[in-house]
Order: structure tokens, then sequence, then C-alpha cells
């Protein structure tokens, strides 16, 4: 009778841990992005906050990118202490590749090692095929040095390699640019295929979808993955572009489609989505509920998701709490905030000197927080403002306008918004004679 009632028991326990602890059934984002200048002055307490956030959150990886900037025919600025002759530290006295390494081991997360940059990439890409493969040259230079320097004492924290150029669909339609684009790859993949074939691939390109249709970019991809030696776990993961504005919430998912139907020609090749979690029309932080709609649009196209990027608009370390609050909810529950705030009130504005003049009002109020406020003049969109970021200037509750012509009347209506996105009501109408 006691084997029976404590199988019993362990079968209810057993049952309970895979209600509890079960891998959501929503989809949600694996990995982020996180660059050596937001960090490089950080210490061991504020990595320690960050990770524990993207812990919060089900993150399991950490991609820093670049390691090594480009500059001259053959230097790199690296972020750690080079032992490369005329290659030149980033920040000196400051290992930031060992930083984020010790921070992501005491964390036990993972870290993706992002390769080099130049910025002469936007210039010569594939034209200029003898330049871009002397930079994979320098980018295998690089990996060996970090992977001499650093695995053995990382060795379950390190998991794999970024390469950092970014291929659009313009600049596939270069002559020759498969075969570039695939020697290119294949002079990277070979060399860290040798060095340690563990350790997974990814590449984040993206799209302008007003520019080339995205069948023709799916078939580049499909010609590019014939020619090269991608290993069984390497990671295709084009960025959303919804951010960035590159495409729309109602276009992407189209992108994605094409990607799935090129990814399955490659076995062993998975397709992630990069999920941009920003506005590119002022650099603001997107709303929850659009960030999970570039996630719900895609999820049964791809494997999995990272975003760029959750440290840089997301996290509490950055940015108000209410927006990690909120995607917090969500990765908990499947489900977001949908109470609306309430409308400002009491426009006025404030006239200054220059013939400029401010818009001001008093706060909304909502059950989570107020993210922002949505100004409209004449019935059209002008601009918005948002919670501004730690140890930055910027107010929440006013507007600078500018250009307005005198002897003019304006009419403005503004609207509050939540993490989630959710707008209040109108406010009541504010006329200005200028």
């Amino acid at each position: 009778m006691r084997r029976y009632i404590l199988v019993v028991i362990f079968s209810a326990l057993l049952i309970f841990s895979v209600v509890v602890f079960a891998e959501p059934t929503w989809p949600i984002v694996k990995g982020t992005f996180i660059q050596e200048w937001l960090t490089l002055h950080w210490s061991d307490e504020m990595w320690d906050r960050e990770l524990e956030y993207l812990r919060e959150v089900g993150m399991e990886f950490i991609i820093v990118a670049p390691t090594g900037f480009g500059f001259g025919n053959s230097g790199l600025k690296t972020i750690y202490p080079t032992q490369i002759p005329d290659w030149i530290e980033y920040a000196q006295g400051i290992d930031l590749l060992e930083n984020t390494l010790r921070a992501a081991k005491r964390a036990d997360m993972k870290v993706v090692i992002g390769l080099n940059m130049d910025d002469l990439w936007w210039q010569k890409g594939v034209r200029d095929p003898k330049w871009l493969y002397e930079r994979v040259e320098l980018g295998n230079m690089l990996a060996e040095e970090i992977y001499n320097l650093y695995y053995e004492r990382f060795t379950d924290t390190i998991c794999g390699w970024y390469f950092v150029f970014e291929i659009d669909n313009l600049m596939v339609r270069q002559k020759n640019s498969v075969e570039v684009l695939s020697t290119a790859f294949n002079k990277q993949l070979d060399f860290l295929t040798e060095l340690n074939p563990d350790l997974f691939f990814i590449w984040s390109p993206y799209m302008n979808s007003m520019l080339a249709p995205k069948e023709s970019y799916g078939k580049f991809w499909t010609e590019l993955f014939k020619k090269v030696r991608f290993r069984d776990g390497d990671i295709f993961s084009p960025m959303d572009c919804v951010g960035a504005g590159g495409t729309t919430i109602d276009n992407f998912a189209g992108w994605f489609l094409e990607f799935r139907k090129a990814v399955d020609t490659k076995p062993g090749l998975q397709l992630f989505s990069n999920a941009e979690n920003f506005d590119y029309r002022d650099w603001t932080s997107a709303p929850i509920n659009r960030f999970i709609q570039q996630l719900e649009l895609v999820k049964s196209y791809v494997d999995g998701f990272i975003t760029f990027a959750y440290p840089h608009y997301y996290s509490p370390n950055i940015i108000d709490q209410g927006f990690h609050e909120t995607y917090l909810l969500y990765v908990k529950t499947g489900k977001t905030d949908t109470q609306s705030p309430t409308p400002p009130s009491s426009l006025r504005t404030l006239e200054m000197p220059d013939g400029s003049c401010f818009l001001l009002w008093d706060n909304g109020e909502d059950n989570v927080g107020v993210a922002g406020y949505i100004i409209y003049r004449d019935g059209k969109e002008i601009g918005k403002t948002q919670v501004p970021r730690k140890n930055a200037s910027g107010f929440l509750n006013a507007y600078k306008e500018e250009g307005l012509q005198t002897g003019r009347m304006y009419s403005y209506v503004l609207y509050t918004y939540d993490f989630a996105g959710n707008l209040s009501e109108a406010s009541e109408e504010f006329v200005l004679e200028f």
C-alpha cells in the first residue's frame, strides 16, 4: 500500500511539474543582441541584473556583435585585449568580451560571438569580391584568437558565431552575387568548422519590400544554399524589418513564407526570425502588442526567434520597467494587458522666444503605466512622446511644435498609450491660434 501511495504521489508531482514548468505553447524570443557600446561601463551588478531580466522572459542566449571593427586594409579594433600586431583595443583596459562571458557564465546563459564588421561593407559588399574575402580572412583570424583566449574557460558558455555583415535584397541583384557570397560563406564556415564543428553559425540579412519582390529574394537564398557548406544546426535568421521600416506588419509574413521554402531545400538548416522591437520613425520602443504580432504572424514558418534588441529597448536597466513587465506577463500567460489608459487632459501651449512653442498636457493614467502619447494635428498624426531612457533627457507630457504659420489656427487631439499599446479615447480638442 505504501508503495502504491508513493507511486501516486510521484505521478502527481510529475504531472504538476509538467504543468508548471512546461514550455509556453505561444511564441517567445530565445535570444537577443547586445552591443558593446551599451555595456562599456557596466559593473558586474549591472550585468547580473540585465541577464536576470533576460532569463525571466525565457532568453537562453545573447549575441555580442561585433567583436572587431575594421580600419585600414588589415587592422581590427577589438573589444578585448588583442595580441595580434597592428590590431588595437576598442577600450583600453576594459575587456568587454571577458565581462560578457563571465556574466553569462554566472547566469547560466549562452553567448554567440559576432565576428568583424567594416563600414566599407555598405560601399563594397559583393561588388568587390577581393575586399570581401579579405574581410572574411580577418574574421577567421579574429575567431581563432577569441577561441584560443576564451573557449577553454568558457566552454559551456560560448555556443556559436554570428556573421555580422548584413546582406539585403538589393545587393543580391549584383552580378555574380551568389558566387561571391557563397565563396565568402564557405571560406568562413570551413575555417570555423575546423576550429570547432560544435559551434553553430548564424547570420541575419534584411529586406526592403518596396524595392524588390519577396519571391526573388527567396530564390536567391535557395540558389546560395546549394553552394554553401552549412552544417546541421546553423541558423538563417532574417530581420523581420518591421521595426526598421523595410516591411510592414501587414506584409512581412509573406517574406518568411519564401524563406521557409528556401530553408526547406537545405536539410539541417534552421529558420529563425530576428524580430525588431523598435520603431525607426523615432527610434522608440515598440509597444508589446506589436512585438507579439511579429511573433504570432510567422510562428508557423520559423523554428525560433531572436530580437534586436531586448537590452536596448525593453530592459529595466535602460528604460521604464513597464515594457519588461508587460512582455513578462505575455511570456508567463500568453496574454497581455488589455486595460486602456485614460486620455491626457488640460492641453495648452507654451510659446518660446524663437517662435516655436511647446504643446503641454496633464498625464493620463494606466493600471500598469503610461508609455507615452500620440499627437494629432488637424486630424493627422505628427509625432509621439515616450518614457525617456534612463539618464537621458526628454519629456513625456510635452511636444515641441515648429514651423507653425502666424495667423493660422491648429487643432490638436492626443491619445495616451500604455506599454502594451492600448490606446485611450481621444483627449478633448485643443485649438491653437498661432
